[in-house]
């Protein structure tokens, strides 16, 4: 016996039934369904904290119980297969890595033959602002996997952009498929950093990046950090064998700048880091680990100029990966008076 589809099978079910009101839509047919989803404009490759969406369609059973990837074949969306003719009531729900709904839709379908349906889920953006995902990497041997958050030991990151106010996260919220999104900015180029933490928040691994946003389109940032140390550096003013203090000398501030041993890289670019005459030592604790040559500068009044020793005599220091001496441990640089 021939198999019968959605609409034969009303039409052979009313007409058995007998009854005399029994009325045969025979212009409705059956079809699949394609829904569509994106995000006010933006796809799920941008949306890097979505990881599915799960629709529920009311009185129907879904395969899967409803719930498919973000994009699946270069496709955001699903095709469902074999609805009867109808109108169907239905929610979308966009979830993030833990299965959480981030936003919701709610509407309406129609089915007469092949019937597409396009979501757009609200993301409460205006249009005229960007904001970015960002997850992070901590540092791995070649050909090894990337360490989880336990493995590179950090408990947290501290994240922030252009010099605004920091944030802080659990590791587990940016890492192994999971990205954080930052609060909105103007269009246009920023400087992201990122640090992480252990539980007793000592500083392991920092990045410090450039980026491009566009308006109302999310930005997708990994942040592949690297190790870190610290160094402490204070110093001593002196005008020949005369030691003095910030006052004596005129100085309000001093610079410093670390230079690579191997490349002569400046880390702090030509103008160095400054620091109130009096807050000596300086502690750092952002460096990469290697040696280093270190450069103190200051100007005092009355045309006064004070540097350190340069040369063979230039003050160097080794910074060791997740190593941070304290004030108590800094390196004592002279600055002597040079006019």
């Amino acid at each position: 016996m021939p198999t019968m589809n959605a609409r034969t099978l009303a039409a052979f079910l009313c007409l058995s039934s007998g009854l005399t009101g029994c009325i045969i839509e025979d212009n409705r047919y059956p079809g699949d369904v394609r829904m569509s989803w994106s995000f006010d404009g933006a796809t799920c490759g941008q949306m890097r904290d979505i990881d599915g969406v799960d629709i529920y369609i009311d009185g129907e059973i879904l395969e899967g119980d409803g719930k498919y990837p973000c994009s699946a074949n270069g496709f955001d969306g699903i095709v469902l297969h074999d609805f009867a003719p109808g109108t169907y009531s239905f929610t979308a729900q966009a979830v993030d890595y833990d299965g959480v709904a981030v936003y919701s839709y709610r509407g309406t379908f129609s089915v007469d033959g092949n019937t597409a349906v396009p979501i757009n889920f609200n993301t409460g953006r205006t249009g005229s602002t960007a904001y970015a995902y960002v997850n992070w990497l901590f540092p791995t041997e070649a050909g090894s996997y990337y360490p989880s958050c336990g493995q590179a030991g950090v408990a947290y990151v501290d994240a922030r952009v252009d010099d605004g106010p920091w944030g802080r996260f659990n590791c587990n919220q940016g890492s192994e498929g999971r990205y954080i999104e930052t609060p909105e900015f103007a269009p246009g180029q920023h400087y992201l950093e990122i640090v992480g933490v252990d539980s007793f928040e000592r500083p392991l691994y920092y990045y410090g990046g450039g980026f491009t946003s566009q308006a109302g389109i999310p930005a997708s940032i990994t942040a592949n950090t690297w190790a870190i140390g610290g160094a402490a550096v204070g110093w001593q003013l002196y005008e020949g064998n005369t030691k003095l203090n910030c006052n004596q000398a005129g100085v309000s501030e001093v610079g410093i700048n670390f230079q690579d041993v191997h490349t002569n890289e400046w880390v702090y670019g030509e103008a160095g880091q400054w620091f109130s005459c009096s807050q000596s030592p300086a502690v750092f604790e952002f460096l990469r680990p290697g040696e280093y040559f270190v450069s103190l500068q200051a100007n005092g009044t009355n045309g006064r100029r004070y540097i350190s020793p340069r040369g063979a005599d230039m003050l160097s220091l080794r910074v060791y990966a997740h190593d941070f001496p304290s004030a108590g441990e800094a390196a004592i640089a002279p600055l002597d008076r040079v006019q």
